[in-house]
């Protein structure tokens, strides 16, 4: 991930700006932010990138993130097969699991479409239903939605599209059920605030009808 994103940021030159302590599931965060401008064809570029550092004991794990904007948010606990992991974000697009034990990644995932210079889904935030992770975010500047993810199929399915959901608005996850509620427009840009559930058994079945590889 980081060869491809990288290239991004080879030529401009950055001054730090920010230092950003946390701590998420006993593992210690330190986030080194530097910024940069640069013109290009008489245009002013911006670019962000972060060195990460985390440390559970005498284990240690380094990484550079790239114009990624939301530090103080960016590590979400989540538990696979048993397993705990922490997800988070190298770059605006794709996400990184790592083993909270060991502190090595174990699944790196960017959009194929990315690469071919295409937007693609931007993860802002993670909840968890049994196995299943359910993301919500957005496209860039388009209206929020949700999205679940199934980790040992590599399948997406966007459920606010097959709840009938427009632009999210919150999600909860109680009693083995999310719980959205978000806007529906109509043609004539009128918006009706609704709520919709769906069990983790419909939405296993959601992503088997309607799961895709890329978003």
């Amino acid at each position: 991930m980081e060869e491809y994103i990288k290239g991004y940021c080879e030529d401009f030159e950055f001054s730090q700006t920010e230092q950003i302590f946390q701590t998420v599931s006993g593992i210690d965060i330190n986030i080194d932010i530097f910024e940069a401008w640069k013109e290009i064809n008489g245009l002013k570029h911006y670019r962000e990138k972060a060195f990460v550092a985390l440390t559970k004991g005498e284990k240690t794990y380094e990484c550079v993130f790239y114009d990624e904007h939301n530090y103080k948010y960016l590590f979400f606990s989540v538990t696979i097969k048993e397993k705990s992991y922490l997800l988070f974000r190298k770059t605006l697009y794709g996400f990184t699991l790592l083993d909270t034990d060991t502190l090595t990644e174990t699944y790196n995932y960017i959009p194929e479409n990315i690469k071919n210079g295409e937007e693609s889904f931007i993860i802002t935030g993670v909840n968890q239903l049994g196995e299943l992770l359910i993301f919500d975010g957005c496209y860039w500047a388009a209206p929020y939605e949700c999205y679940v993810y199934d980790y040992e199929k590599k399948l997406f399915a966007n459920v606010s599209t097959a709840l009938g959901v427009d632009s999210l608005e919150e999600i909860e996850i109680k009693d083995d059920t999310l719980y959205l509620s978000g806007d529906v427009f109509s043609d004539d840009d009128e918006s009706k605030r609704i709520q919709k559930t769906v069990s983790a058994k419909e939405l296993d079945k959601l992503i088997s009808e309607n799961g895709v590889k890329e978003i």
